[in-house]
């Protein structure tokens, strides 16, 4: 992708010449943005809409309003331009060269160590998570990372299968870091065998009460009004025996507690308003990232879409099932009908996983913008989870 700004051309000269000043020109230029936005503000407090009577006046109003819209707009693209050299940034720092236009037939790519994609870039929580995703976008075949099998599919697929996975690479890195902070805070939810020995302790410690106090009646005696310690407050925990031990804290390679939830078990945990909300890319300068990275390696969506449908259309009989679909989808591709890729299995498995890269970096980035102002990023306001445009076609 080309900057749009002039912030944009700076940074990304700054980049290419003197990477060691990179920081301290992104820092540089937010300040900037954050000047130019608090003057705005002062001076479209300090207007009286209701002093402008005449119609001189009403037409000053309306050209200062377009003034600060443009401005506006300007701003909005320059951020754009910080988020995608923080981004770039990010992948020089792995030592990985992204990805070109992906615009031939027969793509032949230099390799890269995937590594630096994978273990380079998520926890050890989210790589499992990682694998999970690659073996669904492109089944088992993935299994071998250097294949050179060929596989050919219609740019369509392609580009939603790197959309796709731009918006589970910004879902995990947001999920990650809130896994992180639960468990750092000792809130996170009991899995399946925490909770199965958890219930196991309480019913042996109220009949361990129900004999030691048979005063109070048959039952669980005062065992009902008893205060227990939270799941993961530190005063007990269950050995791996079974028995009650008096202090948390002990813990695994990976810094969990045993027995503890994974990062997959949290996510599973969260309800579906969680997890739309997780989903959700929440600034409209990420949501069109999302879809400029797709579009400058495969063209728009939107007509790859359109092209499809159109040959699907031509196909003669109507299409009544997901099986008569997928036939016809074979056919289109097959017959040279819509646009196409041919790629190797290890090609695929980078566009992959660099997808998912792109879009936890995407996170990273919309995260550092907000932190130094939160008024430089623009709020999706409506819609579904993620880009309008690059999941649905």
């Amino acid at each position: 992708m080309s900057p749009g700004s002039g912030h944009g051309q700076m940074l990304a000269h700054v980049l290419d010449a003197e990477p060691q000043l990179f920081e301290a020109a992104v820092e540089a230029t937010l300040d900037r943005m954050i000047d130019e936005l608090d003057q705005a503000e002062a001076a479209d407090g300090s207007i009286d809409v209701s002093q402008s009577q005449d119609e001189k006046d009403k037409g000053a109003m309306v050209l200062f309003k377009r003034i600060e819209q443009m401005k506006a707009l300007e701003r909005r693209s320059g951020v754009q331009d910080v988020m995608y050299a923080n981004i770039l940034q990010k992948f020089l720092t792995i030592g990985v060269d992204m990805l070109p236009p992906l615009d031939d037939e027969d793509v032949l790519l230099r390799g890269v160590d995937l590594t630096k994609l994978t273990s380079g870039v998520h926890s050890v929580e989210a790589l499992e998570m990682v694998k999970e995703h690659l073996m669904g976008m492109l089944g088992p075949q993935t299994q071998n990372a250097y294949s050179n099998t060929l596989v050919r599919m219609s740019k369509l697929q392609c580009a939603q299968m790197y959309a796709a996975s731009i918006m589970f690479g910004y879902f995990l890195r947001k999920a990650d870091k809130r896994f992180k902070l639960d468990r750092a805070m000792g809130t996170l939810p009991m899995n399946p065998l925490d909770s199965a020995k958890a219930l196991e302790e309480l019913f042996n410690s109220a009949s361990a009460m129900d004999s030691m106090d048979e005063a109070d009646g048959p039952g669980i005696g005062g065992f009902a009004n008893a205060e227990f310690p939270a799941p993961g407050s530190g005063v007990f925990d269950v050995d791996d025996k079974g028995n009650a031990t008096e202090e948390l804290g002990s813990k695994d390679s990976s810094g969990n507690s045993p027995g503890s939830s994974t990062l997959k078990q949290y996510i599973q945990s969260f309800d579906q308003n969680a997890l739309a909300e997780t989903a959700r890319i929440v600034s409209m300068e990420g949501v069109t990232l999302a879809e400029r990275q797709t579009g400058a390696l495969f063209g728009s969506i939107e007509d790859l879409a359109m092209e499809m449908q159109r040959a699907l259309e031509e196909g003669g009989e109507p299409i009544t099932s997901p099986d008569d679909l997928m036939l016809r989808v074979q056919d289109v591709v097959g017959g040279g009908k819509v646009k196409t890729l041919t790629l190797p299995v290890a090609t695929q498995r980078r566009v992959v996983l660099e997808a998912v890269a792109f879009g936890t970096f995407l996170r990273d980035a919309e995260t550092y913008v907000d932190t130094r102002d939160g008024r430089l990023l623009t709020p999706v306001k409506t819609g579904p989870a993620g880009p309008p445009g690059l999941l649905g076609a």
